[in-house]
C-alpha cells in the first residue's frame, strides 16, 4: 500500500508561503520559484539570498512571527524553519485549513513530502523513500543522473509539438504509437536536436511521417485483401 499518492502540483502564479529563512528554507524556495509559484515568505531573519530575491520581485518577505490568517491566501505551505515547536504549529494550522503542508525533516507531521527530484523538463522524475532511507534515494538519483542525457527534455519539447499532427495524420492506435517509438528512438533526430540544426530536425520528422505513413497505409491493404 502506497504512503503517499505520488502527483504533480501546478502552482505557478499560485500564493505559497514558505516559513522560515535559513539554508534549508533557501533551497525549498528555489524549487517553489522554479514551479513558479508567487512566493511569500516568513521570519524572523533571512539570508542574503532571500533579500537578493525581494529585490527582484521573485518573493515577498513577511518578517516577524508566524500568523496563521496568511495561510487563508495559500495553496500549500512548507514549514523549514530550525525551530521544531514552530514548525508543528504551521502543520497544525495548515491542516485546520484543510492545506497541504510539508514539515522540513518531520515527515511523519507533513500532509506532503518533496521528493528528491531529476529535471529533464519537461520530462520529470520523481523518487522518494517516504523519509526512511534518503541516502538509498540519493543514490538513485545519482544513478539515474547518469542514464538520463541531458537532451532528453528537449527531444520530449520537440515531440509534444507534434502531437496534434500525430493524431490527425494516424487514425489508429497502433500506428500512432509505433511512430512515437521510432521518434523516441531516432538517434538522427537525437542528434538533430543536440547540434540544433533546425533544418535537419524537420527533414528527419517530415521522413519519419512519411515512411511511417506508408508503413501504415501498406498494412491497411494488406488487412483489406484478407478480409
Amino acid at each position: 500500500m502506497l504512503d503517499y499518492l505520488p502527483m504533480f502540483c501546478q502552482i505557478r502564479d499560485k500564493t505559497c508561503l514558505l516559513v522560515g529563512g535559513g539554508k534549508v528554507a533557501e533551497r525549498k524556495a528555489h524549487l517553489l520559484l522554479d514551479a513558479g509559484a508567487r512566493l511569500l515568505v516568513n521570519a524572523r531573519e533571512f539570508t542574503a539570498q532571500f533579500q537578493i530575491w525581494e529585490d527582484a520581485g521573485q518573493v515577498t518577505l513577511i518578517r516577524g512571527e508566524f500568523e496563521p490568517h496568511w495561510l487563508d491566501f495559500c495553496w500549500l505551505v512548507i514549514a523549514a524553519t530550525n525551530d521544531a515547536a514552530v514548525n508543528g504549529y504551521v502543520s497544525d494550522c495548515a491542516t485546520d485549513r484543510r492545506i497541504f503542508c510539508n514539515v522540513v525533516d518531520e515527515p511523519q507531521q507533513a500532509s506532503f513530502i518533496t521528493p528528491s527530484v531529476i529535471d529533464r523538463s519537461p520530462v520529470v522524475i520523481a523518487i522518494s523513500s517516504g523519509g526512511n532511507a534518503p541516502v538509498l534515494v540519493r543514490l538513485l538519483r545519482e544513478k539515474l543522473e547518469r542514464l538520463l542525457p541531458m537532451h532528453l527534455g528537449r527531444l520530449a519539447a520537440y515531440g509534444g509539438t507534434l502531437r496534434q499532427r500525430v493524431k490527425q495524420h494516424f487514425h489508429h492506435l497502433a500506428a500512432r504509437r509505433h511512430f512515437w517509438e521510432q521518434f523516441f528512438t531516432s538517434e538522427s533526430l537525437t542528434e538533430s536536436l543536440i547540434s540544433q540544426d533546425r533544418q535537419q530536425v524537420d527533414r528527419v520528422t517530415e521522413t519519419l511521417f512519411s515512411e511511417l505513413s506508408q508503413a501504415d497505409t501498406n498494412k491497411t491493404d494488406s488487412r483489406s485483401l484478407t478480409d
